[in-house]
């Protein structure tokens, strides 16, 4: 790693990219809703010895959270560690290799106690399905997981219900809440019931419209949208329902706002998953939850809660560039293996995260042509070390509130006149194998779903037998991510054993997918681990899924 300071040339460049950070057209709306006060003698807001119990067990485990990190970061240092490495750092000229690999990896650090509890505000925008599937027990358990929701929420925080089946409606308004808030919420909340069919277009339409409505928004913004049915009111078209979520979501973003990300909860068998899926990775840091059965809704709920309210960073975006000598050698990007890549100027790359929680990483594989330099510079140097990219980190830091950036760091190859290959950077290995098997296992369902199941159980096995090897030979075959990754494979292939591809086995096999190349988790906690769950979102789901077993 080395600090690079950014060459004339290169301000070139990325002045050309300026059209592209121009401000998007920011449409506001009038969200002033008025909420009437309820009496506090009302019956229906009197705390039973149930609810008691389930805020004492998320209490209990916020706790436990609290001095987990009693030897966390201090105040003052950054909120991301910034690094990048090529995977090998020396290949001669005479290998016969021609393509490198170099990852630009961040690391979130931990909240620490204090910063926990002044964590960074959040709006969220909850769109709850309560179309006549949602029958009373799948309704009443997502109540109680709304009400446990309430409970998290700050005074500065804002939060707003909508309710949809064949119309959207607003139930609570985005106000900041405070408990006379929280008490009205928990009221309503209490009088939903069940009717009609199901219009996800239009629930995600109003959500956007009112988080984007904000005059000043929070640091961090999201939609929670769960339904256990299939849209059958309005636009039902899944690639229609996609494009409308972007649109409906982007409306309002430019620069200098925080992005909106989307959670998005498929109750059961019946959802389409697939298309959960994609309207969530239409969104900068969206998730999908696949919500098996009702044991499940609290944790999933928790799980994605305790990510928006971690979040350390936001508007994270990182620029990767050749710089002008190594480009002269014929360096050039090949491939950036990441979904929300963009190619901004000819060979610069924005790959923009958006928000990024405590203890999360961020590993960015990307593909250069290796430099071949010149006799003069080979004569003057026997084992040349070229900067083969460049890479520019930007971000907001939500806890100190400022912006970072841009941070610079390059990756240097060395290319003597020889056939020395040096041993791979076992990390760098690792975060390449995490991106072979998710190609691997996309490249398997695609093929599966245009009828060519054999050929997809061929090349899941091949792989599979070269992963095994690979992983072995740098001593990582024992290491978490590898093991999930084996099981994540070995799995796939078995979906595909029973000679039938249907939804259940697409949508698998693309959760496995995006949450790989996102390395972000998005399941319900069932004791199964996750290498990408982080402490706070276990704990969280683990507190949310025992006070909503009290609650009940």
């Amino acid at each position: 790693e080395q600090e690079l300071v950014t060459e004339d040339s290169h301000l070139s460049k990325r002045a050309k990219t300026e059209e592209y950070f121009l401000p998007f057209t920011k449409n506001k709306s009038n969200g002033n809703n008025n909420m009437k006060s309820i009496p506090d003698d009302d019956p229906a807001h009197q705390d039973d010895d149930e609810a008691e119990a389930a805020d004492a067990a998320v209490d209990f485990a916020l706790h436990l959270l609290a001095q987990n990190q009693q030897n966390g970061r201090q105040r003052g240092e950054p909120a991301i560690a910034f690094s990048v490495a090529p995977h090998r750092d020396t290949i001669g000229l005479r290998t016969n290799q021609f393509v490198g690999q170099i990852c630009a990896s961040i690391s979130a650090s931990e909240l620490s106690s204090d910063e926990a509890i002044t964590r960074a505000p959040i709006d969220i925008v909850v769109a709850l399905d309560v179309s006549g599937s949602m029958r009373v027990e799948k309704l009443d358990l997502c109540k109680n997981t709304l009400k446990l929701l309430l409970r998290e929420l700050h005074h500065d925080d804002r939060f707003c219900l909508i309710s949809f089946s064949d119309e959207a409606k607003v139930e609570v308004p985005m106000l900041k809440v405070n408990d006379n808030q929280k008490r009205v919420a928990m009221h309503t909340i209490d009088h939903l019931h069940v009717k009609g069919r199901t219009n996800i277009a239009s629930a995600i339409s109003l959500a956007s419209q009112i988080a984007n409505g904000v005059p000043h928004p929070n640091k961090v913004r999201s939609v929670f949208l769960l339904t256990d049915g299939q849209a059958n009111v309005g636009p039902t078209d899944a690639k229609d329902l996609v494009d409308l979520t972007k649109l409906f979501v982007d409306s309002g973003h430019n620069p200098r706002t925080p992005p909106i990300s989307l959670h998005t909860f498929g109750y059961g068998p019946e959802p389409d998953h697939k298309l959960l899926l994609d309207m969530a990775k239409s969104t900068a840091g969206g998730s999908f939850y696949p919500v098996r059965d009702k044991s499940q809704v609290a944790s999933a709920f928790g799980d994605a809660i305790g990510g928006i309210l971690s979040v350390v960073a936001h508007n994270v975006s990182l620029m990767i560039s050749v710089p002008v000598e190594a480009s002269r050698c014929g360096t050039e990007i090949i491939a950036v293996h990441h979904e929300n890549k963009t190619e901004v100027a000819e060979g610069v790359y924005q790959v923009y995260l958006g928000d990024l929680y405590a203890e999360e990483t961020r590993d960015i594989i990307f593909e250069v042509s290796l430099a071949c330099p010149s006799q003069s510079l080979s004569l003057q140097d026997t084992n040349p070390a070229l900067a083969h990219a460049l890479v520019e980190l930007t971000y907001d830091d939500t806890i100190h509130h400022t912006r970072v950036g841009p941070l610079s760091s390059v990756a240097l190859i060395k290319r003597p006149n020889s056939t020395e290959l040096s041993w791979p950077n076992r990390y760098v290995a690792m975060q390449w194998l995490r991106v072979r098997t998710a190609i691997c296992i996309a490249q398997a369902e695609s093929l599966a779903r245009l009828g060519e199941l054999d050929k997809a159980k061929t090349e899941l096995t091949e792989w599979i037998e070269e992963f095994t090897r690979e992983s072995f030979e740098i001593g990582a075959d024992k290491e978490p991510l590898i093991e999930q990754l084996r099981l994540d494979l070995t799995e796939s292939l078995d979906l595909l054993k029973g000679n039938a591809y249907n939804a259940y086995v697409e949508n698998d096999l693309g959760v496995r997918v995006h949450t790989h190349m996102s390395q972000r988790c998005s399941q319900p906690f069932t004791g199964k681990r996750n290498v990408y769950r982080t402490g706070q979102k276990r704990l969280r789901a683990q507190a949310f899924n025992e006070g909503s077993a009290l609650s009940r």
